[in-house]
């Protein structure tokens, strides 16, 4: 990529935060009781499309930019929301069932995934580390759930958390994008790769 190129290039990263922001706000407040079941297929749609499908695009326009680190978070977190509301909606519309259990391998290996994005994310931001902080708090409180422990509060909270920290990082993204004086908000790094 030569310097036209990159003064072109768009920060995709605010694009799937927001979509995040979006699908995490949403289900939080579903979780926690403000937005009723009864409207289930709405919210799944919305955040079949938000967390999902607006997180998979730009993260593969991240992998275009060739930037490992932001179009493997996108894509892949894209992908866990495209297949858990996929299921939903087809158990909503098609009244399939499945059982709390099946969606175990998934969490967990999302829940150690996020883990190690905590430390990788830790070498661009101290507001993306955080927030990778809370995403690997919810895999684990959602472990808890698929085993039937009634922990599904306390995964609303967090994602209620996670929609706002996505929202604030995204803002200030596209704010510093245009100012470039608005990068600090993000904090420094807590860690710095060794030469």
């Amino acid at each position: 990529m030569d310097k036209k190129d990159s003064l072109l290039k768009v920060d995709v990263l605010s694009i799937g935060l927001f979509g995040l922001a979006v699908g995490a706000l949403t289900l939080g407040l579903v979780q926690i009781g403000i937005i009723p079941h009864n409207d289930d297929l709405a919210i799944s749609i919305i955040c079949l499309i938000f967390g999902g499908i607006v997180q998979i695009i730009a993260g593969m326009i991240d992998v275009r930019y060739h930037d490992q680190l932001g179009g493997t978070a996108l894509t892949m977190y894209g992908f866990y929301w495209t297949t858990v509301f996929t299921v939903k909606i087809l158990g909503l519309v098609e009244g399939f069932h499945w059982d709390n259990v099946l969606f175990l391998p998934l969490v967990v290996i999302y829940a150690m995934f996020s883990a190690i994005m905590i430390y990788l994310t830790g070498h661009k931001s101290k507001a993306l580390m955080i927030l990778h902080v809370f995403i690997t708090v919810v895999f684990t409180i959602d472990i808890f759930i698929k085993l039937n422990y009634p922990f599904e509060y306390y995964a609303g909270i967090d994602h209620i958390i996670i929609g706002l920290l996505a929202l604030y990082h995204a803002m200030v993204t596209l704010i510093n994008k245009f100012t470039g004086k608005a990068g600090f908000l993000l904090g420094n790094p807590p860690f710095k790769f060794r030469n």
